[in-house]
């Protein structure tokens, strides 16, 4: 599974403030938002929103991975014990295993 690289998107979003303080002193001397303006604005809110969704989803699945190995541990131990106690009790009524 391929993530996204957090520094890659803290990079992103830097280069995109930068962008923001350079057009608000062009804005202000020209007072025009162009199209390109709003549609990178809006861009950014999408991949902002985009990289929280990722970022949740992630945690829940290092959870739920988490939880899986627990009880693989759990299940694997109550197995195994219940395996030997099977094998003892074959053993002494001669059943080969």
């Amino acid at each position: 599974m391929q993530g996204i690289d957090n520094r890659e998107h803290r990079n992103l979003l830097d280069v995109f403030y930068k962008y923001e303080q350079m057009s608000g002193i062009d804005k202000n001397k020209s007072n025009v938002i162009s199209e390109e303006d709003s549609k990178i604005q809006k861009d950014m809110e999408e991949l902002t929103l985009l990289y929280e969704n990722f970022k949740f989803l992630l945690a829940e699945l290092k959870k739920c991975a988490k939880d899986y190995e627990l009880k693989k541990k759990s299940t694997r131990s109550i197995l195994h014990k219940r395996i030997r106690i099977l094998v003892t009790k074959l053993q002494k009524i001669n059943v080969d295993v």
